[in-house]
């Protein structure tokens, strides 16, 4: 039997990498940030391409399946073509590979001066982003002294000839492998803490070089299981990408089961080491079966953009606001922005339909901005949702502050958008009495409007680029708004002094010109609201 120590060190040393693993995944997103998708984009340009980003970006994170959550969100909320998914999804295949290299070197040794150097910067430093990198750190020293206490333990099985037959069991039909680091992979949740078991085993001599290669074939069919597993947990999660990852790997599979004896001697020649071998073989499958498939990319991204048209479309409005991108917040953050650049352009659209009801004398339109208005509620529950999702995620200080700005400028659009309502009721109760202003005071209505309209496309173009500039220019506008409105409100008193306005006709003017101060004041809230973004930048 073997004793406790060696199975708490075991299991201890999974528990300590799979928490490695986890910690430098958030670490790098959270520093990453909107880099992850501007860097992904770029595998739309050509298939090498995305294999090597892919390869880099889960080589970096250590989690294929995190990299592969991202080209599916990605995806879904049309950021990426299925050409550049399938050949990064072949690349992050390649990446998860890294950590069993590593485990292969033995290099735990060094986790507690890496440890140390993490914990010194992520105390000390001041700055949210050098926290993060120290974080960062620390989960790459707990990666090798969770790959440390595995190998210990390890060591000691391989003096119990009990466990080593209780391992080695189904030696004689070795393909029951394959199926058991299958259900361990899932089990675990973690392709490269099963790879770094896998690795142990043949350094210690526990299990011979033909079993561990038959092992890695498990642990990758594993690896798109996970996937398959986290799209049924998750409801909308499960795409046509994650399907094709778990065939390709079935593919791969019977490719290296066929030409087996291949296979092994290739793995065999690369090194005297039982554990490079193995970790040189977990690398040569994968980099195999990327090659195979790469040609075919373009065949492949034609035939899931035929039989999937369901993920090309968008069949509601703000249907860009993927619950699947919630696991890499900046990028989610960034599709929210975009839905609110939907809602000043919506709201942009009611100012100039309310234009149109006074000046015009187009009654029949307040319909329309009625149409607006609800529109926009509904605009505003779902953002609102999708931000109140984002905040339970890890965001950096930059992401926080873009998320508080987002929250109060979905808000003040709202209530924009209300007191446009109310303006636009107001002008079709003057046209239904047959009121006239006098020819000043619509002249000061057509300067506050005109005003207002140059306000809102700044607005709009402001949040699409996130441009601090056209920010302050909102704030100089607004001001030249209140000088209107208050000059407005001098020239109204005259008239009703002298007798030209009546009480009832200088009631509505007052209140439409309370109602256009106020599209101005929460259009100025905006412009604060966007400067607030570059206080941390």
């Amino acid at each position: 039997m073997l004793e406790l120590t060696t199975i708490f060190e075991i299991v201890g040393g999974l528990a300590i990498l799979l928490y490695g693993i986890h910690l430098l995944g958030v670490s790098l997103q959270k520093i990453m940030g909107f880099k992850l998708e501007e860097t992904l984009r770029k595998t739309n340009d050509n298939p090498i391409k995305g294999l090597a980003i892919g390869t880099g970006i889960t080589a970096v994170i250590q989690s294929s399946s995190t990299t592969i959550t991202m080209l599916i969100g990605f995806m879904s909320a049309g950021l990426l073509g299925y050409s550049g998914a399938v050949s990064a999804m072949l690349g992050a295949n390649i990446g998860s590979t890294i950590t069993t290299q590593l485990a292969s070197f033995q290099i735990g040794i060094y986790a507690l001066p890496i440890l140390t150097v993490g914990v010194f910067i992520h105390i000390f430093a001041v700055r949210k982003i050098k926290k993060n990198i120290g974080e960062a750190i620390i989960g790459f020293s707990f990666l090798f002294l969770g790959m440390y206490f595995v190998f210990n333990g390890m060591q000691s099985v391989s003096h119990n000839q009990i466990a080593i037959d209780f391992i080695n069991q189904f030696s004689s039909v070795k393909i029951a492998y394959i199926f058991i680091l299958a259900f361990l992979t899932l089990l675990l949740q973690s392709s490269s803490a099963t790879s770094v078991i896998i690795v142990a085993l043949g350094a210690t001599q526990i299990v011979d070089l033909s079993t561990a290669l038959f092992m890695i074939l498990g642990v990758n069919l594993g690896s798109s299981l996970k996937v398959i597993y986290m799209g049924l947990k998750r409801k909308g999660f499960l795409t046509s990408i994650a399907i094709m990852h778990l065939l390709f790997n079935i593919f791969g599979i019977i490719f290296f089961l066929l030409f087996f004896k291949y296979f092994d001697y290739l793995a065999s020649i690369t090194s005297d080491d039982m554990g490079r071998q193995i970790a040189n073989g977990h690398t040569l499958y994968n980099i195999i079966t990327a090659l195979i498939f790469l040609p075919f990319i373009p065949f492949i991204a034609k035939f899931i953009n035929k039989h999937t048209p369901e993920i090309k479309t968008e069949e509601s409005k703000l249907s860009y606001l993927s619950r699947k991108l919630l696991y890499t917040p900046s990028v989610a953050l960034g599709q929210a922005n975009r839905a609110v650049v939907d809602m000043a352009k919506t709201v942009n659209e009611m100012l100039e339909v309310s234009k149109l009801i006074f000046f015009e004398n187009k009654t029949d339109l307040l319909k329309k901005v009625e149409e607006y208005e609800k529109e926009m509620d509904e605009m505003t529950g779902k953002i609102s949702e999708y931000l109140a999702q984002i905040s339970q995620q890890n965001l950096n200080k930059k992401d926080l502050m873009k998320l508080y700005s987002l929250m109060h400028i979905t808000t003040d659009l709202e209530h924009l958008s209300d007191h446009v309502l109310t303006v636009s009721e107001l002008f079709v109760d003057i046209k239904e009495d047959r009121m006239e202003f006098s020819e000043k005071a619509i002249r000061e209505l057509t300067a506050i409007f005109g005003k207002l309209k140059i306000m809102q496309n700044l607005v709009i173009k402001s949040l699409e680029e996130d441009n601090l500039k056209l920010a302050y220019e909102i704030i100089k506008h607004e001001n030249k708004v209140d000088e209107i409105v208050k000059k407005s409100h001098s020239n109204h008193l005259e008239r009703m002094n002298k007798g030209i306005c009546s009480l009832e006709k200088g009631k509505y003017f007052t209140e439409i010109l309370t109602n256009l101060e106020r599209i101005g004041d929460h259009s100025d809230n905006i412009a604060y609201a966007v400067v607030d973004r570059f206080k941390y930048k």
